[in-house]
């Protein structure tokens, strides 16, 4: 983690909206994470949320907010955390990343 704590959080401005292809339960983005990217993706109630690392450099999630608060994350493999939505809303999830170049995809079930 040398170096990730120091990156600046994005702006506002920054943030990107994913959504879903229709029929699909995921989906991603590939492109700039200096400084941090936040997400944001229209959930719904008891889902698991899955943020997956596809890129070539570490990454870590910061936070994922939803309409109720901050959730909590399971890591379940080294490039994959599981989280558990508590409402139909959206929500938030920033990312760092060691390299400003990367890949998340994101799945929801």
């Amino acid at each position: 983690m040398t170096g990730i704590g120091v990156l600046p959080l994005a702006t506002q401005a920054e943030t990107t909206r994913i959504v879903f292809a229709k029929g699909s339960y995921c989906g991603s983005y590939t492109g700039d994470f200096s400084g941090g990217k936040r997400f944001v993706l229209g959930l719904g109630r008891d889902q698991t949320f899955i943020s997956r690392n596809t890129g070539n450099s570490r990454q870590f999630d910061v936070y994922v907010t939803g309409p109720t608060g901050k959730i909590p994350g399971q890591n379940v493999a080294a490039n994959e955390i599981h989280y558990r939505t508590t409402a139909r809303g959206d929500y938030e999830i920033m990312v760092l990343s060691e390299s400003a170049f990367s890949s998340v995809e994101f799945c929801a079930y």
